[in-house]
C-alpha cells in the first residue's frame, strides 16, 4: 500500500478503537464493508456472523475480550450496514479474500485468530485454508463445514429469493466442494464449539456432534468443546463457552489472555 494510504488506514483505525468505537464503512476495492475494530493491543481477533447476523450477534462476547485483545466485527456486504455487494451466489473464498483486503486496508498486524458461527464458520475455514500464514487460530461455533453429509443440515425453508440469504445459501454447494478440494486446513490451535440443543431428533443431534469432532481432527492442535444445553446461537446461550474457547486459543498460539481471566 503506498505512504499516504498506510497513513490514513493508521489514523482511520485509531478512530475507531475509542470505547465507543462506530461502524465505519471500508473501501475494499470491488465492494464495501461495515466494521468496528475495539481495543488497543493484543492479537487481532476477526468474528464472522452467520447468515443474516450483522455485528450485533457478537455483543455478548466481544467486549469482554478487549482487556486482551483487538475486536474487529464487520457485516458482510448487504447484511446489517453493510452496502450491496455484487450479484450471485456468495463464495467461501470470496469472502476470505473480502476479509484479507478488510484486514489490509485497516493495516492491521497478523497473524489473526478468525472466529466464526454457522456459515461464517465455513467462511472462516476458508481463510484458514487460503490464507495459513495469516492465521493464527480458529474457533469455530455451530459452523458450517464440509464435511458435513451432502444437504443432512440444509435449511428446511429456503430464503426468499434475490435476498442475500439466498445468495449466501446459494453459494454454500459450491463453497464446500472448493474447500474439499483442497487446501488442507493448516495446524493451527482451533476450537470448535458444538449446540447441543437443536431441537432435532437424537440421531441428527449425534450426527452434528460427529460432524463436529470431525472438524475439530482437522488440526492436531483441534479440540471439540460441547456448549451444553445451548442452541444454535451458542454466543446468546453459552457465551462463557464462546469466550473461554477464545482465550484458549490466543494463549495457545503465544498471546497472552490473562488479563480477559473472568472475574
Amino acid at each position: 500500500m503506498g505512504i499516504m494510504r498506510y497513513f490514513l488506514a493508521c489514523a482511520l483505525v485509531l478512530s475507531m478503537t475509542g470505547a465507543a468505537a462506530q461502524t465505519t464503512t471500508i473501501d475494499i476495492g470491488e465492494t464495501l464493508l461495515a466494521a468496528r475494530l475495539k481495543g488497543v493491543s493484543g492479537p487481532v481477533v476477526v468474528f464472522l456472523s452467520g447468515t443474516d447476523d450483522g455485528v450485533a450477534a457478537w455483543d455478548g462476547v466481544a467486549p469482554a475480550l478487549v482487556a486482551c485483545a483487538r475486536t474487529l466485527r464487520y457485516d458482510r456486504a448487504g447484511i446489517g450496514a453493510g452496502p450491496p455487494g455484487p450479484a450471485g451466489p456468495v463464495l467461501a473464498a470470496d469472502a476470505a479474500s473480502d476479509l484479507a483486503a478488510l484486514l489490509d486496508a485497516l493495516a492491521l498486524p497478523s497473524p489473526f485468530l478468525i472466529v466464526g458461527r454457522s456459515l461464517g464458520g465455513l467462511h472462516a475455514q476458508a481463510f484458514a485454508r487460503n490464507f495459513p500464514d495469516r492465521t493464527a487460530g480458529v474457533v469455530l461455533v455451530d459452523a458450517a463445514n464440509p464435511l458435513e453429509p451432502p444437504g443432512a443440515f440444509a435449511p428446511t425453508v429456503p430464503p426468499p429469493p434475490g435476498t442475500v440469504a439466498a445468495r449466501e445459501e446459494a453459494g454454500v454447494a459450491p463453497s464446500v466442494a472448493a474447500l474439499n478440494a483442497g487446501p488442507a486446513f493448516p495446524p493451527v490451535p482451533l476450537v470448535v464449539v458444538a449446540a447441543t440443543d437443536h431441537r432435532d431428533s437424537p440421531e441428527r443431534e449425534a450426527l452434528w456432534r460427529d460432524v463436529q469432532a470431525a472438524t475439530a481432527a482437522q488440526s492436531p492442535q483441534g479440540r471439540l468443546v460441547e456448549a451444553e444445553g445451548s442452541g444454535p446461537y451458542v454466543q446468546h446461550d453459552r457465551p462463557d463457552v464462546v469466550i473461554a474457547a477464545i482465550r484458549d486459543v490466543i494463549a495457545r498460539s503465544g498471546g497472552e489472555a490473562t488479563q480477559c481471566d473472568p472475574t
